[in-house]
């Protein structure tokens, strides 16, 4: 009989952002390591309520949605006959009623299922992008009661990086259920990127010139405005910046970004082309001078990973876990996040130095690095802690 996996997330495919790819990525090839893995999620994508059916299947991944409300949503799962519930993200809301409800069965000695979170970086966000009085209540939450509900509750804690462990555990997890885990990179990414992008793309591309691009939704925890800056001061002033990704919440944040390239004169030089996914998006990054990411925050960063996969050597910001990913002048350069001058010359002395023997044996050894990361790999570790924690 095929051991049960419930995973519980707001949001599910065929939202693209990083969270979801990682859990599509990994779990559907769960699936084919004989695990049943069904998805409780909502009906709403991250700009619109109440789109997406209410049942489906995608990738042996059985999907099943509900209407968020003021509490979330209340997961139809077979508490019984489950083997893993898995909670992504840290919301308050269904995670500690889950986690409350786990906590009962535990102490009646009823429960029959292991509990796992992992928070993609949702322990110990970035305060910043909430409004004061929610990162205040959050605040409080995870640092008390939801430090005490993990600790009381939940068996096993995937970190996907280091620098998520050391929060966590700083923040009052203990170590001892923690396993890091990090995210992982599409096979796709290895292929021939030239030969199987569409046709669209490739007279898009082409249209473009020279470019930097960033991947992730527009949100101002992305700080895409420090890289619009640095474009205004290149001096060549073809170079373009492409910014793919889909729009989270309301198009607020993409219409300040508009209104910054206008001010600076270089509205033309800015495109936003929505998502692009599989071949095409590595296509893009690929033919890209580099990739640029200076977010505020991040607990991993899935679209660095992509473009160290295709020999890119990317500048990003220095803070949280990216310092963690990219190692200054190893595989990439970082920059300090707001400061939009140093970026514009760290941009140009790469362009400067992109035929040079260094910044060849670097894309080179990114290309190859990277290769170890394939999420049949990270799902193959995830298969083990799993199964490790349901033989207990």
């Amino acid at each position: 009989m095929k051991k049960r996996i419930d995973l519980v997330e707001k949001y599910f495919y065929p939202v693209t952002a990083g969270i979801e790819v990682n859990m599509l990525e990994t779990y559907s090839v769960l699936t084919k390591k004989g695990w049943d893995v069904h998805a409780h999620t909502s009906v709403d994508s991250l700009t619109e309520k109440n789109v997406f059916k209410k049942s489906e299947s995608h990738r042996g991944i059985r999907i099943h949605r509900k209407p968020f409300g003021l509490f979330g949503f209340w997961p139809d799962i077979d508490w019984q006959h489950t083997d893993i519930v898995a909670l992504h993200n840290f919301n308050i809301f269904p995670h500690f009623l889950i986690m409350l409800y786990t906590l009962f069965f535990k102490i009646i000695g009823k429960k029959h299922y292991a509990l796992v979170i992992t928070p993609h970086g949702g322990y110990n966000p970035e305060w910043r992008v909430f409004p004061f009085w929610q990162a205040t209540i959050k605040r409080i939450y995870h640092f008390t009661v939801g430090a005490l509900m993990i600790n009381l509750s939940v068996d096993g804690v995937r970190a996907v990086s280091e620098w998520e462990k050391y929060w966590m555990i700083k923040r009052f997890i203990r170590p001892s259920i923690i396993r890091v885990i990090p995210n992982g990179i599409e096979s796709e990414a290895y292929m021939d990127v030239d030969a199987k992008a569409s046709k669209e793309i490739k007279d898009q591309v082409k249209s473009w010139g020279n470019y930097l691009v960033q991947i992730g939704r527009i949100y101002p925890i992305k700080n895409y405005e420090t890289t619009i800056k640095a474009l205004s001061l290149l001096s060549d002033t073809s170079i373009k910046f492409i910014i793919v990704g889909p729009v989270h919440e309301d198009d607020g944040y993409r219409q300040s970004l508009i209104q910054l390239a206008k001010g600076l004169k270089i509205e033309d030089r800015v495109i936003f082309t929505g998502v692009i996914k599989g071949f095409d998006k590595f296509y893009v990054i690929k033919h890209s001078l580099t990739m640029v990411h200076m977010a505020i925050w991040e607990s991993f960063c899935n679209v660095v990973h992509e473009a160290l996969s295709q020999g890119k050597v990317p500048i990003v910001a220095d803070n949280t876990a990216l310092p963690f990913l990219i190692q200054d002048n190893r595989n990439g350069y970082l920059v300090e996040t707001k400061d939009s001058v140093a970026l514009a010359r760290k941009i140009e002395f790469l362009i400067g130095k992109l035929d040079s023997k260094k910044i060849k044996e670097m894309s080179q050894n990114n290309r190859e690095e990277v290769k170890k990361n394939l999420w049949s790999n990270v799902a193959a570790g995830m298969d083990k802690f799993y199964n490790l924690l349901t033989s207990k």
